[in-house]
This record gives structure tokens, C-alpha cells and sequence, in this order.
């Protein structure tokens, strides 16, 4: 199920202050006196939003490029602030209708001589993840009339999309275990249209991996909630691909695939996630379990659209096997036969102060003698990194992280199996989580909601 919300982050401020000096116009209307100008003077500023290391500053912004295009489309301003923080200076004939754009956090000035020339500007990314620099974002505002003193604010818009992934692991049945060790962005495109829609057309657009969350990036979807069984979430970013509607009017999720000679399986953007499987039939041994789905605002949709968030919350349901082919790739699971030992989630476990974590070894024969560790658990209990409570079947634990430190735990099962586990439980100072749950669309001013 998918849920988009616009979001906006209102970030420059123009207020026209009166100036002196004369100069010549450049259409033919004679000589200006110092009366008829306004002078503008451009301030920058962002919202405070609070993101995690991993994550980009969705509301930063480190460089500008400002045109200013009179009534005619000519350029009459071209300047790049290299520093957003700083302000400038434009000086304005008054009585005259402006249009204001903005391109912010491009690394590098944007100039045109034309309005017309607005459509030809494409932000190239060199690799899925480059924001460091701040997200890639752009302002337009057509009309404005200078007068007098007055204060003008446009609003920089996001040029990519965040996509919010959480698992649902509530109608699973019994004894099945899926622990999501990578996420990603397929066919994720590698530039974008600034002032206009963007779609990617050819393969080569897109990167060969796109945007991508891997092992330690993925725990808080192996994290689900007591009450309702849904995990945390992670997001995942990427340039608008506008795809637009699926071809053939389709009312089902499953049937969102197209066939090996459709090209469009190269140019719409979709979600894969490797999956480590294991029920009471099947497991995964070198190959995950992958599930692949089309991203888009709908069933019938493969839009995804720039300066929107979309949540996404994946559920399987009873053995989480339904489907085959692309969608769920099932060719890395086998039979289970024979000794087998595996540990979740995963050797290393890094949290916060708060948090509540389960591990466990998955063994079979069941009836193989296994030690937990409790030994461990205790010292590293009286140390005050945790407190434990060992699960019934005596294979694992959920550990409840009170104290910074690291911590170690040694599981371990008997003959046949003779296997054994290592985990390092490393935990941090308590943080503030900034969450949507309430799946709803709607406008933000100062970050993705």
C-alpha cells in the first residue's frame, strides 16, 4: 500500500528596498531616474528537520543561482551565491513585472540569457546517494510586480522524492521468520528536468543500482512493534520519474509487471528487497528471497513525483511466498534437510538507549541441546548496557538497552548441528525519532512530514 504528501520548504525571502542611481533600459523606454528603481535584497534561510547520520538535511541548503527574467524573458539578473547563508543586492525598475527562479544546491551557477532557455536545465547526479552538498532543489515565481518596498518569498522545491518502506509482518504465520537484509531503488534515474516534468526514456538514464539501504541501514525493519506488528521504517530517495499511468487499466498490485520485451521494464522505478527466509519447509541459503514491486501514486500509476513522500508498507502473508516470478523471486530457497543453524538478525546490533531487540537462533533438529548465553546476558546486565528476558523455547532473547557501552553475546547449539553465533550488541546516547504514522497527505513548510 502506497500514500504519497506534498511537501514545500519555503526558504528565500526578497524584500525590495528604494535605492539610488540611473541607467539606461534596455528595451527603448529612455533614461531611469533614481525614483524608478527598487532595490531587492535576497535572504536565505531553512527550516530546522532532524534526520538521522545516514540520511540527508532535507531543509539544507549550501548554493544558489538566482535569474531574474523581465516582461520581455530576458535576463536582466544571473548570480550564484556560493554561500546560501549570504545575502544580495538587485536593483529593479519599478512598475515592471519580474520572474524569479531559483536552482539551489547544484555545486555550481546556473545562468541563461532566456526564459526559454529554463526548459534545456538538467541536474546530473554521479552517483544515486550525492546530497551531501544538500538535496538538489529549485523555485519559480512568474508575475512579480516591484512597486515599492516589499517582501517577496518563494519556496524551493525538493527535485527528489522520499519513499518511506516499513514491513507488516502481522499475518504471517507461525514459525515463518523474514529478516529484510537490503533495500533499494531500481532503475533509479540519474538526472532530472529542473523546470518541467521529468521521465526517464532509455535505460542508460538510469543507474545500475539506484539509491540503496544495506545490512546495518535495514535493522529498523526487523524491528516490529508489540502491539501491531509493523517494523519501523527506512527511506530511500531518488530524481522524479514521471511514468504516468499503467498501460492496461489493471485493479491489482500483482499484475503491476511487464513483460521481458517491454522496454518499460528498464525505465520505471521500482522497489527490490533481499530477504533472509526460513520456515518450517523452506530457507534461504547463498541467494535471498527477493521481493520486487513498481513504484507509483496507485495501483494503475508509475509516477514518482519530485518534493512528495510516499509510504510504502510491505505484507506478506502465511508462508510470504505468494507470487512468483520477477515480483517474488523464490530460486535461492531450498528444503530444509539435515542440521541447520541461523542466527537473527543479525552478528552485529547497534541501538539506542530505549530500544527493544530480539535475537535468536533458528536450530534444527528442535530437540538439539542449545545454550543461549545467559552468562553473557548477565555481565553485560550488571554493567547497565541491558536488561534480558529469554524467550520461552530458550533459543534467544529480547534485550531492552538501558546504558551506552557494547556488549557480547556467545550462543551456541550442541551435536548434530555444532554451530555457534556471535553477537555484539553496541549501544548508543537516547535520540529523537521524527516519524510519520499517520499515512496522511498533506503540506509541510519546512521538510517531508
Amino acid at each position: 500500500m502506497g500514500q504519497k504528501a506534498g511537501i514545500r520548504c519555503s526558504v528565500l525571502m526578497f524584500a525590495a528596498l528604494a535605492a539610488f542611481g540611473c541607467s539606461k533600459d534596455g528595451h527603448g523606454t529612455g533614461i531611469q531616474t533614481e525614483k524608478e528603481y527598487a532595490e531587492v535584497k535576497v535572504d536565505f534561510g531553512s527550516g530546522i528537520f532532524n534526520v538521522k547520520a545516514m540520511d540527508p538535511d532535507e531543509s539544507l541548503v549550501t548554493d544558489v543561482s538566482i535569474m531574474v527574467f523581465d516582461e520581455y524573458g530576458d535576463a536582466e539578473e544571473c548570480i550564484w551565491l556560493r554561500k546560501a547563508g549570504s545575502a544580495c543586492r538587485l536593483r529593479l525598475i519599478k512598475g515592471r513585472k519580474y520572474t524569479f527562479c531559483a536552482c539551489a544546491n547544484f555545486g555550481y551557477a546556473v545562468t541563461v540569457r532566456h526564459i526559454s532557455e529554463l526548459s534545456g536545465i538538467r541536474y546530473h547526479m554521479a552517483y544515486p546517494d550525492e546530497y551531501r552538498e544538500g538535496i538538489p532543489m529549485y523555485a519559480r515565481h512568474d508575475g512579480i510586480l516591484v512597486e515599492e518596498d516589499m517582501d517577496i518569498r518563494l519556496e524551493l522545491i525538493r527535485l527528489m522524492s522520499r519513499i518511506n518502506i516499513r514491513m507488516d509482518r502481522s499475518r504471517l504465520s507461525e514459525g515463518v521468520r523474514m529478516e529484510v537484509r537490503a533495500v533499494r531503488i531500481g532503475n533509479c534515474p540519474k538526472s532530472v528536468t529542473v523546470f518541467g516534468p521529468n521521465k526517464v526514456n532509455e535505460g542508460d538514464e538510469c543507474f545500475v543500482i539506484g539509491f540503496s539501504r544495506d545490512e546495518m541501514e535495514t535493522q529498523l525493519l526487523n524491528r516490529n512493534s508489540p502491539e501491531n506488528g509493523i517494523s519501523r521504517e527506512v527511506s530511500l530517495y531518488m530524481l522524479e520519474n514521471m511514468q504516468g499511468d499503467f498501460p492496461d487499466g489493471i485493479t491489482d498490485s500483482s499484475d503491476k509487471i511487464f513483460d521481458e520485451s517491454d522496454h518499460r521494464r528498464e525505465t520505471c522505478s521500482y522497489i527490490e528487497m533481499e530477504i533472509e527466509y526460513m520456515s518450517g519447509q523452506y530457507k534461504s541459503t547463498e541467494k535471498p528471497l527477493i521481493y520486487r514491486f513498481y513504484l507509483g501514486d496507485g495501483t494503475a500509476n508509475l509516477d514518482i513525483e519530485r518534493n512528495c513522500l510516499y509510504t510504502i508498507t510491505v505484507c506478506p502473508e502465511d508462508d510470504g511466498l505468494s507470487g512468483s516470478g520477477w515480483r517474488v523471486d523464490k530460486s535461492g530457497l531450498s528444503l530444509r534437510s539435515g542440521p541447520s543453524f541461523t542466527s537473527f538478525p543479525s552478528d552485529y546490533i547497534h541501538g539506542k538507549i530505549g530500544d527493544r531487540i530480539h535475537i535468536w537462533c533458528e536450530v534444527s533438529p528442535e530437540d538439539t541441546p542449545f545454550d543461549p548465553g545467559e552468562s553473557y546476558m548477565k555481565e553485560d546486565e550488571a554493567r547497565g548496557i541491558y536488561r534480558y528476558t529469554l524467550d520461552k523455547d530458550g533459543h534467544g532473547a529480547v534485550l531492552e538497552l538501558t546504558g551506552a557501552g557494547r556488549g557480547l553475546i556467545y550462543m551456541e547449539a550442541g551435536p548434530p548441528v555444532n554451530e555457534s553465533a556471535l553477537f555484539i550488541i553496541e549501544v548508543d546516547l537516547p535520540h529523537s525519532d521524527v516519524q510519520n504514522a499517520d499515512g496522511q497527505k498533506r503540506q509541510c513548510k519546512n521538510g517531508y512530514r
